[in-house]
């Protein structure tokens, strides 16, 4: 079985277990290839799924800090949809493992260990490791995905990084957190759009990106895709999804116009090196990346494009 119940991960007895959190977390391959990443760790982890719904209360957050700091059998935790909600309900009983986790306002990993539970925010760090490099890039979608994209491109000699939502609440915290992190030099723009045909006008420039990503989910998480069929992509245009699975329509899109295209696989596996390094305590380190992309390729989903 795959996921387990608060009550039972408060009375959890069985080997170290690594909990993850998210809201359907049955269909991740991280499920089947977590025995292998556990091992390139040497550590004898079990992993299971907490699922929690979009509203879940803050008591159930803060329950669930209660049990990874009171279980002496539960290591740390991976957590996905649930980053912000998480930080919010929680920030007062975690101990920072890093700077970003005050600048994202977000927690995606908590680290247990000597009495303490240290939350971390390692989306951008792992973003950097598998960054595609461009000028100008063009980010549909401004939620977490977009967030770490934004500060992954801080390290980054980019031009100009636009960011398009269809809320502009979303913009307008992502704006904070650039205020936050400080300037670097990108000129950064943010952009409300309504439809797809928005994202279109986007994707023709100007600037013309080099570089577009499907950071809204559409294509997993929801069917369909931020862009119509008549998107004017390009072979000099990279179309990057940020999904591994589902539909994919977007990277079909870009492919029908003959652009190149990346899925998101090698930020999966990045994303899940950064948190689960930081629950062992050890450097997330391009060694330690290779090792665990080489233990999950097999699981990798045959190419549908």
């Amino acid at each position: 079985m795959h996921t387990i119940t608060l009550d039972e991960l408060e009375g959890w007895t069985g080997p170290p277990l690594v909990v993850f959190v998210g809201v359907s977390t049955g269909g991740s391959l991280a499920h089947a290839v977590f025995d292998r990443w556990a091992a390139a760790l040497d550590r004898p982890w079990r992993l299971r799924g907490l699922d929690l719904p979009i509203g879940t209360p803050p008591r159930t957050y803060r329950r669930l800090l209660a049990a990874v700091r009171g279980n002496p059998a539960v290591v740390g935790a991976v957590v996905t949809a649930h980053k912000l909600r998480l930080y919010r309900a929680c920030a007062a009983g975690i101990t920072l493992g890093d700077d970003l986790v005050e600048v994202t306002r977000e927690v995606n990993t908590l680290a247990a260990a000597d009495g303490l539970v240290r939350g971390y925010a390692r989306d951008a760090l792992a973003l950097s490791h598998v960054l595609q490099p461009a000028a100008d890039v063009l980010c549909l979608g401004a939620g977490g995905a977009g967030t770490a994209l934004l500060l992954a491109l801080r390290e980054r000699e980019t031009r100009s990084a636009t960011f398009a939502d269809t809320s502009p609440e979303a913009l307008d915290d992502l704006r904070a957190v650039a205020e936050r992190a400080g300037a670097n030099g990108t000129r950064l723009s943010y952009v409300p759009v309504k439809v797809p045909a928005d994202c279109d006008a986007l994707v023709a420039g100007p600037p013309a990106p080099q570089l577009v990503v499907n950071a809204t989910g559409l294509g997993k998480d929801a069917p369909g895709s931020p862009v119509s069929d008549g998107a004017p992509f390009g072979p000099s245009t990279l179309a990057w999804d940020f999904n591994y699975r589902g539909g994919l329509e977007f990277l079909r899109q870009a492919a029908a116009r003959r652009a190149p295209t990346v899925d998101g696989w090698d930020y999966f596996v990045a994303g899940w090196t950064g948190c689960l390094t930081a629950i062992a305590g050890v450097p997330f380190t391009g060694e330690v990346l290779a090792g665990f992309a080489t233990a999950a390729a097999p699981y990798r989903p045959q190419e549908t494009m």
